[in-house]
């Protein structure tokens, strides 16, 4: 596969996984800048004063990854839709990259499978970036943010990380219809496909002179 859209298609997808994967890996999906309190898909961060040192810290949730450790099971969900989301981006992104070395008999198949793939992956993100924020009501959250509730951050405000993953995603709505249209070639005005062939230079010897034929590959129309 060569053809403009099918290279557009592969940069994006290479693009959004990329995007998606690196906001997930962030805790800084909500902020709360005044208290250095910040929290992600799997993770946080808060201010830690010790003695005279203040540092920040980042920690997973329970201190290790482990899903009866998070603070609510929305946000159990939504790291687990989520991060399979980046999981299926990341699969067809791959399979985009091998249609670029496949046959022209095989690239248009692998560009549907990973297309198929990517929508999988858009739905389940975009279910992920709405359940997210009904875990704001955790008593975590609400240590750090105040008042909080559904859909409600009280002090905290969304982060960049969150930010970037919806970014991300509705970067990945493109990759599905573009993936249907990987072979579209140019065509002429006679709506034919314009078929690039090479021209050959041919050099003959004819006695002691030399003549060069152009072979053209349309048939019928030989100059000498």
């Amino acid at each position: 596969m060569s053809s403009p859209i099918g290279i557009l298609w592969t940069l994006l997808s290479i693009i959004v996984a990329g995007c998606c994967s690196f906001s997930f890996l962030q805790p800084y999906w909500f902020l709360y800048p005044s208290k250095w309190a910040s929290f992600g898909m799997y993770s946080y961060c808060y201010r830690d004063i010790t003695g005279l040192k203040m540092q920040h810290t980042c920690r997973l949730y329970g201190g290790y990854f482990d899903f009866a450790h998070f603070p609510s099971s929305a946000w159990q969900a939504a790291c687990v839709l989520y991060g399979g989301g980046c999981a299926f981006l990341c699969m067809g992104a791959v399979l985009a990259i091998t249609s670029l070395c496949v046959s022209a008999t095989c690239d248009k198949k692998l560009a549907l499978v990973a297309g198929y793939i990517q929508l999988v992956a858009v739905l389940i993100m975009i279910s992920a970036l709405v359940v997210y924020p009904v875990g704001l009501d955790s008593k975590l959250v609400s240590h750090f943010c105040g008042r909080t509730n559904i859909f409600n951050a009280g002090q905290c405000d969304f982060g960049w990380a969150y930010m970037l993953g919806i970014m991300g995603t509705a970067l990945a709505m493109f990759c599905p219809f573009l993936s249907q249209y990987t072979d579209t070639t140019v065509k002429d005005s006679d709506n034919e496909t314009l078929d690039y062939r090479t021209h050959s230079l041919c050099l003959e010897h004819r006695g002691t002179v030399p003549v060069y034929n152009y072979y053209a590959t349309e048939p019928g129309s030989t100059f000498v």
